[in-house]
Order: structure tokens, then sequence, then C-alpha cells
């Protein structure tokens, strides 16, 4: 029964897991949409007591909802981010691997941005559940 709950969570783990390895969650278009969201409710909070920022910076209020739309509001392994123009994600189908850290070639992979081949080390060394704790 507890092997069944461990298979179930590695799962739904996986589902936050890139093809190239980046933890969803934490991309940075994740992280600049969370953080606009923040600084729009400072503005209208502070607009409640007096302060009128977003009337005053009428562009202000229209960059701060671009970059609340950044935020991917699915994962790119549930058909969101850039999931059907990914060609990690075709590549990954083309192989049958979950991801790029299970190709043996993924050191020397053109396809592979400098910047994700550190996420798919350690995903090779490591269980993805231990992966996503790093994060949490």
């Amino acid at each position: 029964m507890k092997l069944m709950k461990k298979n179930k969570k590695s799962s739904k783990n996986l589902l936050s897991i890139a093809y190239c390895g980046l933890y969803c969650p934490r991309c940075y278009k994740m992280k600049i949409s969370a953080s606009a969201k923040q600084l729009f409710a400072e503005l209208k909070s502070a607009q409640n007591k007096g302060e009128n920022f977003l009337q005053k910076l009428p562009q202000l209020k229209i960059t701060l909802n671009k970059l609340i739309a950044l935020e991917c509001k699915k994962f790119c392994r549930e058909g969101g981010g850039k999931s059907s123009t990914c060609v990690i994600k075709a590549c990954c189908d083309t192989h049958r691997v979950a991801g790029c850290w299970k190709c043996p070639k993924f050191y020397s992979c053109k396809k592979l941005k400098p910047q994700f081949l550190a996420n798919n080390k350690k995903l090779s060394k490591l269980s993805i559940n231990k992966y996503i704790k790093q994060y949490k």
C-alpha cells in the first residue's frame, strides 16, 4: 500500500517537471507573475488608504496585467507553457523518455539550453520527489 502512495506522489510530482528538467513552479514566468500579483494587490491596498498609484500611473496597471498574464495556467506536461511548439517535448516524445535527464545523450544535446543542464544532471541522480524537495 505504501509503495502505491509513493508512485502516485511521484506521478503527480512529475507533472510539475518540464521535459527540459525545469521545476515549473520555479520558472521565471511563474515568479514574475506572482510578484506582479503581489505588487498589484499592494497598490490596490494603498489606493484604499488614499494613494491612487493605479489611477496616477495608468500604464503601470497595464504593465502589471501583462506580467500577471505570464503565468502558465497549466504546466507543460498538462498542455500549458509552450508544449505545443517545444522542441524538447517533441524530442522526448520521439525518444519515449520522461525528460532529458532520462536520455543518455543529454550532456551533449544541442536542443537543450545550457541553463537546463544542471537541472538534468540533478534529475539523473535524484528521484523526482527528492529533486522537488530541494525547492520547498
